[in-house]
């Protein structure tokens, strides 16, 4: 059997930059929280990696979805990028042609994105092409702009202001249409 697996990032699944450390305070892990969760992944990849006699754990990838990356690669999987896999199969490259703008966007956009995550590939693919491309995500991460503005044409979160979660994914819809209006006018100058 051959595996493949699509991963948009490249972190190990344990360390400083491991699942836990990254991913785990985006998922509600709290601070003191991610050392034992971390501590409880390693040994984990210990017992793994010694029954299997592979190691696996510092591979790309193999803290993606909370280390499904590692599992993949204790099973020998074959790694592609999904995004850029992804980009290829719905033809974006063919999409871009004669485009003027791109928006893009996830739920959350931080300095992970850059880490070849969906929205940053497409916006690689759209400024080879030429075509400007401007992030619109559920949440953008202030610390983070000064990085994702050397990519994007803006980023913009389309929260009216403090939300509950509760509130933005039921309103999801409609924040996300009125944002889009709203940039679209900022483009395009429409009253």
């Amino acid at each position: 059997t051959q595996f493949v697996g699509m991963s948009d990032v490249d972190n190990p699944l344990t360390g400083d930059h491991g699942a836990t450390a990254v991913f785990g305070p985006q998922k509600g892990v709290k601070s003191e929280q991610v050392a034992p969760i971390d501590a409880a992944l390693a040994r984990f990849a210990d017992l793994l990696e010694a029954a299997l006699g592979r190691t696996a754990r510092d591979q790309p990838g193999a803290g993606a979805a909370g280390g499904l990356g590692f599992a993949l690669h204790m099973l020998g999987a074959q790694f592609e990028p999904g995004a850029e896999t992804v980009a290829r199969q719905i033809g974006l490259d063919a999409a871009l042609e004669g485009a003027n703008w791109l928006i893009t966007g996830e739920g959350r956009s931080d300095v992970q994105t850059l880490h070849g995550k969906a929205p940053f590939i497409a916006c690689r693919h759209a400024q080879a092409a030429g075509v400007p491309a401007t992030l619109l995500s559920g949440a953008v991460d202030s610390a983070a702009l000064p990085r994702l503005a050397e990519h994007f044409s803006g980023c913009f979160s389309p929260a009216p202001g403090p939300i509950t979660l509760e509130v933005a994914i039921r309103d999801a819809a409609r924040l996300l249409a009125d944002a889009a209006e709203q940039l679209t006018r900022l483009k395009y100058g429409a009253r």
